[in-house]
């Protein structure tokens, strides 16, 4: 940090400070940041006073830094006993300052309209983060769990989903899957079979039919991603994901456009 400083004064002589300055302003920074967090939790604390049913949890790690931090109100507790058999399940990838994930639990009403069950923010996203993070979720909650999650497909996602809700049906974010699908198949013909087996309601065995004879047709027999995808299709193929109730929802984007919604009043 002192040598582009240098470069530009043209000697150490000229800068205006040494490299110890540079540590003291650095721990003064860590210092207002847990002040920032200390002044969400206080918010927070005082919010439960006002609403006995409030549900606040946070971890602290290393040099008292918060680590994870879960809150639901009263509002969308109720919304989840009404409306929680459908459950969609979205974080971003650290596009703040301090570098956390902002998760979003949400799902939709009888009228369509996304509603919001819980948020988080968390340092890390590992699975031991987001088993932790379900777990705060069933416990303000009381212990309901959904009859459907959708995610982004992400492997700690997945996982954590595996040893918290046992039992509940877990679908792949279509968008998502597509997304993936444009760096890993560059052939746009390629793409448009993809596309028609995620979108379109086949019977089993013309699906296994279609998704051959696009393997041969362009001669995908040795590519790893289309062959993991086809394994997962239990996941993602309506033709699979019949029975299965998910309250209209496929992808995860109410998440992501409440995540922008969001950004618009909050800025960091």
């Amino acid at each position: 940090m002192c040598a582009p400083f240098v470069n530009h004064c043209g000697g150490y002589d000229k800068v205006g400070f040494i490299r110890k300055d540079i540590y003291n302003q650095e721990v003064c920074m860590r210092k207002q940041h847990t002040s920032y967090a200390s002044g969400a939790l206080k918010y927070l604390h005082d919010l439960c006073k006002k609403d006995p049913m409030m549900y606040v949890s946070y971890t602290v790690g290393e040099g008292s830094r918060l680590q994870r931090l879960f809150w639901c109100d009263a509002e969308s507790q109720l919304f989840y006993e009404v409306f929680g058999d459908v459950l969609a399940f979205d974080a971003t990838y650290k596009k703040n300052k301090y570098l956390c994930s902002f998760v979003v639990f949400s799902g939709v009403n009888h009228h369509n309209q996304t509603i919001v069950f819980g948020v988080a923010i968390v340092a890390d996203e590992t699975e031991e983060t987001y088993v932790w993070l379900l777990e705060q979720f069933l416990e303000a909650m009381k212990g309901k769990t959904p009859f459907s999650i959708l995610t982004d497909g992400d492997l700690a996602m997945r996982n954590a989903i595996t040893r918290v809700m046992l039992g509940v049906f877990h679908r792949l974010c279509a968008r998502h899957l597509f997304r993936n699908a444009l760096s890993h198949v560059r052939d746009k013909q390629v793409l448009k079979w993809l596309k028609k087996l995620m979108l379109c309601d086949f019977e089993v065995i013309e699906f296994k039919k279609n998704g051959k004879e696009m393997v041969v047709t362009f001669q995908l027999e040795d590519n790893s991603w289309i062959a993991k995808l086809y394994e997962k299709r239990m996941k993602w193929s309506p033709t699979h994901l019949r029975g299965n109730f998910f309250a209209g929802i496929w992808t995860t984007s109410r998440c992501e456009a409440f995540h922008a919604h969001v950004a618009k009043y909050v800025h960091l």
